[in-house]
Formats: structure tokens, C-alpha cells, sequence
């Protein structure tokens, strides 16, 4: 199966093109093409599908469009069997292809390749790489839905990938000696991208290197007039270092000899090296990425909480968010403590609610430890429900003696790691709660991973219980500055500058899984990507705000229309606002780490990922009343706060407060102008 959207929207089966029907039916198409293989909840549909006005049997209608698409897209599937196309997972639909089905997923893996070839030294697979991924391109991506507010972010990643594809394949025609036949290229690529200074580089590079120094330097000279006059800036280091090179005709500026293959698909020229070392951004090869950056304190804190379960059992709990490197610091752990002659078992308690055998943790960690260490007789026969699928089931006590008598026999110390006990069932945390009391003097530590906005009343019964065994608490925050920064690097093989590192730590929160996904867009987008909201975040931030009660989903959106930070005395004055509904909803958003309090009487989402997500989730037509309904209440509770007043007076604008909001504008830039900050 092949599926299209970097242009007319299309799929093929078996090599024969598909009907994919109606103009609504192929926005469902293309809706699961932009969801990257996530699922797309039927509200998102309906809501992307009709713009926030669907018609009353709106549902119905799309469940309709899935059973046509169905039917095209698998068409020798028996009836009644599941679909294995586009599948049906709570709460909606996703697309279950392979990356190298769909052009939009391949593509980006298909630059992502090239980019590494380029850093590895191997610019000819590298240039057969991103010529494979430009030929995917045959339009606009999303064609007629390019313009919908659901399409509109993966059509400006895409094309703006693509126009770093367009410069891979320069550098990689440089690499190869090819700048004659690269000028033609980059000299329309710069025409429309004038601004983009890696293009420039690229394109006075190839002048010099075809004895056009004139023009090299032309080109430079002309990006520099252009920078200055729109944004007030110069050059960057990369293009004025080529600048002072060229001018003093620098030898690292010519090729040297180097044996090329012969079948490249280009015209045959003089064999050169790779591009020198003028290039933005710096990518070095990068070392093999260390298991963890940072959290050494943490690392030893929870070696001093082993040593402490040499006397007996102990507890060590590991919180934090999701993303903020719980089992990476886990694995370090059992690292640390093998080499030290540990034994060390891990169980993981599965987020699906349903079909899962009870304790199925404590299975892993029994079935794991029986592969070495087989229990007597006796005792297997009486763990048999954790040691297979199918044995009879014995009483909860019973069971738990089983395990404690297995558990005292097994050579120590003992390291078990239950990872995500926020999502376990009674039966694990029961069983633990015995074993707690029957290993008493027992040499094993139980390191017990966990979320704390997600902990239910059962987890927080068990802390309770296990208080006298804990050893160790440790709470994972963000990392530090200087360590975004290393792992920045390391995810990316890309060189980054304070300032790149400390914008990233700012919009992250220094958390590692944020980071690593940003790292991922740095690596193709260069330093841009700093600020922009890649989509594993996006989903993740989602799937925490979606956990929480309707009211305080809609709190925390309007406080999202505020800003990064928001007025409490503004969200209660908002018009329709209820009080005690706005204070529930906020200290929601704080119990579960999306809010913070800097000081009394403000919010502050906790990364400013999480208000971007929250922002850019919500219908361009209801943002629009919401800022009208923001501008009210600052009118009644914050009048001189000109400068809020202008921008969501600005950004609530229609034909009929047009000139409301050129009033408040103008009065914003007064004071601006009034500060010398003339830009603003």
C-alpha cells in the first residue's frame, strides 16, 4: 500500500490507484496522515472535520466515511474481521501503516538519513538519499486541506524540511565537486528563501568554487543589506567568517582530491573533499550517547538507599513527570548495583486497563528470576499463577507466602524494579505490602517508579504503609542548563550556543524526553527548531491535560489564551467566569504539574510547551471570543495594562471592533515607543 500527501491526496493498492471518495472523506484520510500513526479521537475529528460547527449527526457521518475508507483501502477483507488499516482505538481512529508506506513519514526519515551521511562523510549516499526523498513531492502537502487549522503545522514542517533537503543535496554536490551544477538550484532556493543564511552559504561557496568571486561576494554582501533592513540584525559567524575567507582567498576554501564513485546521477567534474569546516550548524559526529546526562546526585542517593537495604528490606521511591528520565535513572541504577554483584529484576505494570493478569509486574519479575534461578518444587506449584498463563488460581494470601518464601531462598541482595506503580492494580500493591513485612530482614530494595500527578488512592494508601520501609524519596525536576545543552548534542550531533541551550532548558522545562524530541528537529531544522512544538510533546501534553476534569480542561485553556503566565483576578473576571469553578480548575492544573504559583494571586504553566499545545488546540473562531472575552475582563480589572490590552484587543479583532482595537494598539505603541522599544 502506498498512500500520498505531498500533494494531489491519493493512496494505491497493489500498485492500482484507490477511490478515497468524497472531499470529507478524504480529510479523514489525510487527518490520520497528519496524526503521524496517533490516534485521533472522534471529538478532534469532528471538530477538525466541520470547523467547530459539526452538523447534528455528525458522529454517524463519521463513522460512515471510516467504514468507506474501510472498504477501499482493504478491499479482500472478510467481513466481520478487524480492519488492520485504519484501526479503531479508543478514543477514535489511527492509521496502522509502516513509515515507508506513507510519503509524509518517509520523507522526513528519508532527509533525517541523508543528514547523517552527510556527517558520516558519505555525501554520494547521501545525495541518492534526498534526491529519493524530493522525488515524493509532487504539490503542496495535504493539497486542498493545506489551509485547515489542523493541517496548517505539518504543512509548514514539511515544506520547511523540504527546503533543508534542498540544501543537504547542495552540500552534497559540493562534497562531490559538483558546485557548477548546484548554482542553478540554490540560486532559485535563496530566491525564495532570501533569509535562510545556511542557503546563502551554500550558494557563495559554489561562486567561489566555479571562479565566480564576484558573485560569491555579492551574494553575501546582498544578504547582509537584506538582514539589516528587515530584521536588524548581521550576518551570522558562518557567513561573515566565508566573507573574510573569500576575501583573503583562503586555502580551506578549495577542494581537495578525493576518489568518488563513479554512478552518482551527475554530470562527471573534478573529485573533491567534503565542504570545509564553515558550516552552520556544526555538525561534528557526534561520540556514542551516554546512558544518562545528569542526575548523578539522584544516582547516588538511591546507591546510599541500596546500601541501607543491605540490613533488611527498604523501599526507594523514583517520581516525576512523564519524559523526566525515571527509567533512564532506574537502568543506572541497576547498572551500578550488578557490577556490584547485585541480582537485579524488572516489572513494569502496563497501562492497558483491560486483559492483563493481576500482579502482572510481579510475573516479570518471578519469571525473570525463575530463568536462573528455578524455585523448589513445592514452592513453583504454588506460584504457578505468576509463573504461567493458565494455572489454577489459589487464594491472595496463599499467593503472597509463595513469593515470600521464593524471594528469602534467592541469592542476595536483591534489586526489583516495579516501573509505573501509578498504574498498578491492587494485586501488585497488596502483594508488595506483604513482602514488606515478610523480607523484614532480607537484604532487597524495591526501586518503585511512579508519576505523582497520576497516583490513585490505592498508591497512596500503600506510601502510607511502606513509610517505616522507605529509604529514599527522590523527585525528578529538569535538568540543568549546561546538561540541555550536552544532550542536545548528543541527541542531535548538532553544536549549540548558550543561547540555543537556554531557550530549549526555558520551553522544556529541562525536561529530558522534551529535550530529546526537540534535539530530533534540531538536527534537521537547525537552531529554529528551538522554538517549535515537536509533535511527540504535543501528544504527550495532551494525553496528561485529557486526565483532567472538563472544567479544568477549560480553565487551563483560557489561562493558556492569557499567556505563559496568568492573572487569577482576570480568569474570575473573564464574563460567564464562576469563581470556585476557575480556582478548582487551577489548583487541578498545579496537583498535576502543569500549573505553577510564582507568587500569590498568579499561574504559570509549568513549561511553555504546555501552553502552546493548549493554545494551539483550541478552533481559531473560538480563540478569537476567547481573547474578546480576556480583553473584557482586563478593561474592568487591569485598564493600565496597555500593552495585554493591545494584544488580545489585536487578536480579537473583527469588522465590527476594528477600530476598538486600533485604539488600544496605538495607545500600546505609544508606551512602547515611549521606552525606545520601537520594534515592539
Amino acid at each position: 500500500m502506498r498512500v500520498r500527501v505531498l500533494g494531489h491526496i491519493g493512496a494505491e493498492i497493489s500498485g492500482r490507484p484507490a477511490d478515497l471518495g468524497t472531499a470529507l472523506q478524504r480529510a479523514v484520510m489525510a487527518r490520520l496522515v497528519c496524526a503521524q500513526g496517533h490516534v485521533v479521537s472522534t471529538d478532534r475529528f469532528i471538530d477538525d472535520l466541520w470547523n467547530g460547527q459539526p452538523p447534528p449527526r455528525a458522529l454517524a457521518a463519521l463513522q460512515v466515511y471510516v467504514s468507506n475508507l474501510r472498504r477501499v483501502l482493504e478491499p479482500g477483507r472478510a467481513p466481520r474481521t478487524p480492519a488492520r488499516v485504519l484501526v479503531s482505538v479508543p478514543p477514535g481512529y489511527r492509521l496502522a501503516l509502516d513509515a515507508d508506506e506513507v510519503d509524509a513519514w518517509r520523507f522526513p526519515r528519508l532527509v533525517d538519513a541523508a543528514a547523517a551521511l552527510l556527517v558520516q562523510g558519505r555525501p554520494a549516499e547521501a545525495l541518492d538519499a534526498v534526491d529519493e526523498a524530493l522525488s515524493l513531492w509532487t504539490g503542496r502537502p495535504y493539497a486542498e486541506f493545506a489551509d485547515e487549522e489542523w493541517a496548517v503545522p505539518e504543512v509548514v514542517h514539511l515544506e520547511e524540511l523540504r527546503t533543508v533537503a534542498v540544501e543537504h543535496r547542495a552540500e552534497a554536490g559540493l562534497a562531490l565537486g559538483r558546485h557548477a551544477e548546484v548554482i542553478p538550484e540554490l540560486e532559485r532556493h535563496v530566491t525564495a528563501h532570501p533569509l535562510r543564511e545556511n542557503a546563502v552559504r551554500l550558494l557563495a561557496l559554489s561562486y567561489y568554487r566555479a571562479g565566480r568571486q564576484g558573485d560569491a561576494l555579492a551574494a553575501l554582501r546582498r544578504t547582509r543589506a537584506l538582514l539589516a533592513d528587515q530584521l536588524g540584525v548581521d550576518p551570522g559567524p558562518a557567513l561573515r567568517g566565508l566573507e573574510a575567507d573569500i576575501l583573503a582567498q583562503a586555502p580551506s576554501l578549495d577542494p581537495a582530491p578525493v576518489v568518488r564513485p563513479p554512478s552518482l546521477g551527475l554530470t562527471p567534474a573534478a573529485p573533491v573533499a567534503p565542504p570545509p569546516a564553515v558550516a552552520p550548524p556544526v555538525r561534528a559526529r557526534p561520540p556514542a550517547p551516554s546512558r544518562m546526562v545528569g542526575r548523578t546526585g539522584e544516582l547516588g542517593r538511591l546507591v546510599a538507599a541500596a546500601a541501607q537495604a543491605g540490613d533488611g528490606f527498604r523501599i526507594a521511591w523514583l517520581g516525576g513527570d512523564a519524559g523526566a528520565g525515571k527509567s533512564t535513572l532506574a537502568d543506572a541504577l541497576v547498572r551500578h548495583l550488578t557490577e556490584q554483584g547485585w541480582r537485579a529484576v524488572v516489572g513494569r505494570c502496563p497501562e492497558t486497563t483491560g486483559g492483563v493478569p493481576p500482579a502482572w509486574a510481579w510475573s516479570e519479575v518471578l519469571r525473570d528470576l525463575a530463568a536462573t534461578t528455578p524455585p523448589p518444587p513445592e514452592t513453583a506449584a504454588r506460584l504457578a499463577p505468576l509463573l504461567t498463563d493458565d494455572a489454577v488460581p489459589v487464594g491472595q494470601f496463599w499467593l503472597a507466602r509463595a513469593v515470600g518464601d521464593y524471594l528469602e531462598g534467592v541469592s542476595a541482595p536483591l534489586l526489583i524494579v516495579l516501573e509505573d506503580v501509578h498504574r498498578a492494580d491492587e494485586e501488585t500493591l497488596q502483594l508488595l505490602r506483604h513482602l514488606a513485612v515478610r523480607l523484614a530482614g532480607t537484604p532487597v530494595l524495591v526501586l518503585l517508579t511512579h508519576r505523582p500527578a497520576e497516583a490513585g488512592a490505592d498508591l497512596v494508601t500503600t506510601r502510607a504503609a511502606l513509610a517505616v520501609q522507605a529509604a529514599e524519596d527522590v523527585t525528578l525536576g529538569g535538568l540543568a542548563e549546561d546538561e540541555v545543552a550536552r544532550l542536545l548534542v548528543e541527541r542531535s550531533g548538532v553544536e549549540v550556543g548558550p543561547a540555543t541551550a537556554r531557550t530549549i532548558t526555558e520551553r522544556t522545562g529541562g525536561n529530558p524526553l522534551f529535550v530529546s524530541e526537540t534535539a530530533r528537529l534540531l538536527a534537521v531544522d537547525g537552531p529554529s527548531a528551538a522554538h517549535a512544538l515537536p509533535p511527540g510533546v504535543r501528544d504527550l501534553i495532551r494525553r496528561r491535560v485529557a486526565r483532567l476534569p472538563g472544567t479544568a480542561q477549560t480553565t487551563l485553556r483560557t489561562a493558556a489564551v492569557l499567556g505563559r503566565e496568568a492573572d487569577t483576578d482576570v480568569l474570575v473576571a473573564m464574563p460567564g467566569a464562576d469563581e470556585e469553578t476557575v480556582l478548582d480548575g487551577l489548583e487541578a492544573g498545579v496537583l498535576s504539574g502543569l500549573l505553577e504559583e510564582p507568587r500569590p494571586g498568579r499561574v504559570r504553566f509549568a513549561h511553555v510547551l504546555v501552553r502552546e499545545t493548549l493554545y494551539e488546540d483550541i478552533p481559531r473562531l473560538r480563540r478569537t471570543r476567547m481573547h474578546g472575552k480576556v480583553l473584557a475582563a482586563l478593561e474592568a480589572v487591569r485598564p493600565g495594562d496597555v500593552g495585554a490590552l493591545g494584544h488580545h484587543a489585536l487578536a480579537s479583532a473583527t469588522a465590527a471592533t476594528a477600530l476598538s482595537a486600533a485604539a488600544h494598539a496605538t495607545r500600546a505603541a505609544a508606551q512602547a515607543s515611549a521606552l525606545y522599544a520601537h520594534r515592539e
